[in-house]
């Protein structure tokens, strides 16, 4: 009798493309035509993380297909189309062993055994930690460069420069004078006691585009102080870069991302002063006006000053660097000079510094 076949297709992200999946298919279908197989059905997924479940639809309804029909098997072109999370992978297979379902691969040209699976999901999932470990280096590099790793956030335009080779030099921004008016007005009209909401029916009034293109809402302005988002909270305004104040992690029941705070010394801090937008004394005054700002400007003080200790030590003589080695004995001042200048070291620091999220 001639055996029934589900084949599912899958791409990741947003570098790929429809052609991904037409390209799987092909395979299938071929692989499927050659071994005088009947095909049932075809379902794929796309733009979609190997590394979710329930958020993926395509292979949703292939399980619903498989509980409802008799199927003999689901076939995919290799097993990481299928997923890449370990855990995943075996629910999957034992999804369709219970219902007497084979799973086969194109590239493998036969049945996918447990350990088989077992080892191609764990390489998978290996795979995918390396490439947010690259990712993530690769972020804080272009931050301590003075570059930007995510978004462009409002009130900067993308700058085009190219390096020796010709290629593009990633990363680069510059200020977009018209938005930036808009930015400096928005903290201006808050430090003189106009609410986040006020600000963007305004702005909305006035005719003013927001973010994205889209219309002013008041959480695109107040944000998140502790996260550092929204705009009276980015600090790239006065000329600061700071990255990895947040980590996400999924979470197992839901699949979404949630965000959780890091601490201050893991913050990477970049000062790029052409990227000023807002004065010292405008976002003081924006900042004065928010209590939980205190809490955040001394944790980042404490922050600066441990770095500012690291830097001296290296730069000192080797007679000195016993009053900055954590091994070595007190340290005392964090890396402030000692006596009456303690005092005025961390004044310096303090400024500009007290508001940061």
């Amino acid at each position: 009798m001639t055996k029934s076949v589900l084949f599912y297709a899958r791409y990741s992200t947003d570098r790929q493309n429809e052609v991904s999946i037409e390209t799987q298919i092909e395979l299938g279908k071929s692989f499927i035509e050659k071994q005088g197989w009947k095909l049932a059905e075809i379902y794929s997924d796309a733009a979609v993380s190997g590394t979710s479940f329930m958020s993926r639809p395509g292979i949703q309804r292939l399980l619903a297909h498989v509980k409802r029909e008799h199927i003999d098997m689901v076939l995919c072109v290799t097993v990481d189309r299928l997923s890449r999370d370990v855990e995943h992978s075996s629910k999957i297979l034992k999804e369709l062993r219970h219902r007497d379902v084979e799973l086969w691969t194109v590239h493998a040209g036969q049945p996918v055994n447990d350990m088989e699976l077992s080892r191609r999901a764990v390489l998978s999932h290996e795979l995918v930690e390396q490439i947010r470990y690259r990712t993530r280096e690769g972020m804080k590099t272009a931050v301590r460069k003075g570059k930007a790793s995510t978004c462009l956030a409002y009130g900067y335009m993308l700058f085009q420069a190219r390096d020796a080779n010709g290629d593009r030099i990633k990363g680069l921004r510059d200020i977009d004078p018209e938005k930036a008016e808009i930015v400096r007005r928005i903290f201006k009209m808050y430090a003189d006691g106009m609410s986040p909401r006020d600000i963007a029916q305004q702005l909305n009034r006035e005719g003013v585009t927001g973010p994205r293109g889209k219309k002013w809402r008041d959480t695109a302005i107040r944000g998140h102080v502790s996260r550092g988002t929204g705009i009276l909270n980015n600090e790239s305004y006065i000329g600061r870069i700071v990255w990895n104040k947040r980590n996400y992690r999924k979470n197992p029941d839901t699949e979404r991302r949630t965000a959780r705070v890091n601490d201050a010394t893991q913050w990477v801090l970049t000062e790029v002063p052409s990227m000023r937008i807002v004065s010292d004394e405008l976002w003081d005054r924006v900042k004065a006006r928010n209590p939980a700002n205190v809490e955040i400007g001394i944790r980042k003080l404490i922050f600066l000053a441990r770095n500012n200790a690291d830097e001296h030590a290296k730069q000192a003589p080797d007679a000195d660097r016993a009053r900055f080695d954590p091994e070595g004995g007190d340290r005392q001042d964090i890396g402030a000079p000692a006596g009456d200048a303690a005092g005025s070291w961390l004044d310096r620091q303090h400024h500009g510094v007290d508001g940061g999220a």
